[in-house]
């Protein structure tokens, strides 16, 4: 059994047909031209959507560097405290059990 294909289309080809309907659609409505206030109003909203993206990337670009120094630094401090620590295998010998003291 012969499987089928779909059947590309070709790039240009598509764009031509989109850019034809989009220039019949132009001429049936007719040039309409947006009130003064109506482009304002866009303008700010566009805006304040650019804004609003940029913020959001800016604050998850500034989360990932500081969880990425906060693992950095965790490490640091392992590292620290392993080179400053030693062990002293007589100390724990002689230790007691309890560290209960007396008063």
């Amino acid at each position: 059994m012969r499987r089928l294909e779909p059947r590309t289309v070709p790039l240009p080809l598509v764009l031509l047909l989109v850019l034809t309907a989009t220039a019949q659609g132009q001429q049936a409505t007719g040039s309409r031209e947006l009130q003064p206030w109506l482009i304002g109003l866009t303008a700010v909203v566009v805006f304040l959507f650019i804004v609003f993206v940029v913020l959001l990337a800016n604050r998850l670009w500034r989360n990932r560097e500081r969880r990425k120094r906060d693992k950095f630094q965790d490490i640091q401090e392992i590292h620290r405290v392993e080179k400053a620590s030693y062990d002293n295998p007589a100390q724990e010998k002689d230790e007691p059990k309890s560290r209960a003291t007396s008063l």
